[in-house]
């Protein structure tokens, strides 16, 4: 199996995402399923079930996580990735040890060769936590004594595109083919939640993306770390 050179990435590629909520993957939905497409494998990992939506009123939290759930599901099947769920509270993450154990486990056993989360300064506290705890379990996947057989491979940390921090932009060329099924997958939240945030608006936005990279459709991502290209062309 083909691994990586640089951040030329090759084949036989997996891609970890790691977000707190269901829907939080709409960013990266194109760029899973174009991995997924060239036949690398893609895994999504939410934390909660995100049972305090507010979209959903009064509706008691345990339906509501019933629900979102089914949505994750769903939407890893458009993409074609796997689903798993782990099992803390909505609106409780702190990015602390227990969480960042608990993803170092799937990290271990799972052995990603890149993962994405959310980037370190998001409004939402859960957005945040879900950095910290990624970031950290980076660290304990490589400790046999935390996880048991540990990952102790390379691995990529990128989150969501933020300007003002200070760290090199990933641009992933998602492609008609990605692009598709980001839309597919944005259009099955939307019609949901009745979102007043338009198809064609978020066509739009990944087009000037891609724009920015000379692509027709991008997805946007920062690295934890500097990149070293093998190669300038």
């Amino acid at each position: 199996m083909e691994r990586q050179a640089g951040w030329r990435i090759l084949k036989g590629v997996r891609l970890l995402a790691v977000f707190p909520h269901p829907d939080d993957e709409i960013g990266v939905s194109g760029t899973l399923a174009k991995h997924v497409l060239r036949g690398d494998a893609a895994k999504i990992l939410w934390l909660t079930r995100g049972e305090l939506a507010s979209q959903f009123g009064e509706m008691p939290p345990d339906e509501v996580a019933r629900i979102r759930e089914e949505h994750g599901h769903t939407v890893a099947q458009m993409i074609g990735a796997e689903a798993q769920f782990l099992d803390f509270a909505d609106s409780s993450l702190t990015g602390g040890r227990d969480e960042a154990l608990a993803i170092a486990r799937v990290v271990a056993a799972w052995k990603p060769d890149v993962v994405i989360t959310w980037n370190p300064q998001d409004v939402h506290p859960d957005h945040r936590a879900s950095y910290w705890a990624t970031l950290s379990a980076l660290k304990f996947c490589r400790i046999p004594k935390l996880v048991g057989e540990a990952h102790r491979q390379p691995v990529r940390l990128l989150h969501y595109y933020r300007s003002d921090i200070p760290r090199p932009a990933v641009y992933v060329d998602v492609g008609e083919e990605g692009q598709a099924v980001a839309e597919k997958v944005f259009s099955f939240y939307r019609d949901f939640y009745k979102w007043e945030y338009s198809l064609e608006a978020f066509r739009a936005n990944r087009s000037r993306l891609g724009a920015e990279a000379g692509a027709k459709f991008a997805e946007r991502f920062q690295s934890e770390a500097p990149l070293a290209h093998s190669y300038l062309g």
